[in-house]
């Protein structure tokens, strides 16, 4: 089923996918409601939606088509290489996002591949969720050691030669408060001086 508010875009896409020997485009919807009737109606395996219904989030249709048993795959489509649109799309459990200028060849073969039970992005959007991925496993890194992001500058003032002194002016805070903030961070880290503080702050990657 083809989900997109833009009748020209449908019918293009329908078109094309028509083409495909192992593709049966079953239904077709112009907004979020039509989509989710349709959806129940026609049951397809597969379900292309943009991510921009004129006044409804396509990510939230997902979230919808995706909340029933046995749900159907869902492909976001999109003009748009912003994160936040990814990491929304991919919370909702869309199994492909695509971009809008990526050939009928790649839509087709993400078809394929969701209703396989796999997952597919775009060439284009492969670095922003690594960054994505990246951003959130320093995340988990800082959780996990119990640290703070002030705790992390600390130590990357320390790293670069700072004193308790500096540390206070660069973060605003008393220079006894310093210290025993630093006291509590190298219990964190298991660290017996600042110095060794520092060594662990490096190897787990936190700085």
């Amino acid at each position: 089923m083809i989900v997109d508010d833009h009748e020209i875009f449908r019918q293009g896409v329908r078109s094309v996918l028509e083409d495909e020997e192992d593709i049966t485009v079953v239904s077709e919807a112009g907004n979020a409601r039509d989509a989710r009737d349709l959806a129940r109606s026609s049951a397809p395996d597969v379900i292309t939606v943009d991510i921009r219904l004129g006044a409804t989030d396509g990510i939230e249709l997902v979230r919808k088509l995706k909340s029933v048993d046995n749900p159907p795959a869902c492909v976001i489509l999109s003009t748009y290489e912003d994160r936040e649109y990814l990491v929304g799309a991919l919370a909702a459990q869309a199994d492909a996002y695509l971009l809008k200028s990526n050939s009928y060849e790649t839509l087709a073969d993400a078809i394929r591949t969701v209703h396989r039970n796999g997952r597919t992005l775009s060439e284009e959007l492969i670095s922003t969720m690594m960054e994505e991925y990246s951003r959130f496993a320093d995340q988990q890194v800082r959780q996990d050691s119990g640290l703070n992001p002030k705790d992390v500058e600390m130590l990357r003032i320390l790293a670069e030669g700072g004193r308790t002194s500096d540390i206070a002016d660069q973060l605003h805070m008393t220079e006894v408060t310093v210290k025993r903030r630093i006291q509590d961070v190298c219990m964190k880290l298991h660290a017996n001086n600042r110095v060794q503080a520092v060594a662990e702050a490096i190897r787990r990657g936190l700085i």
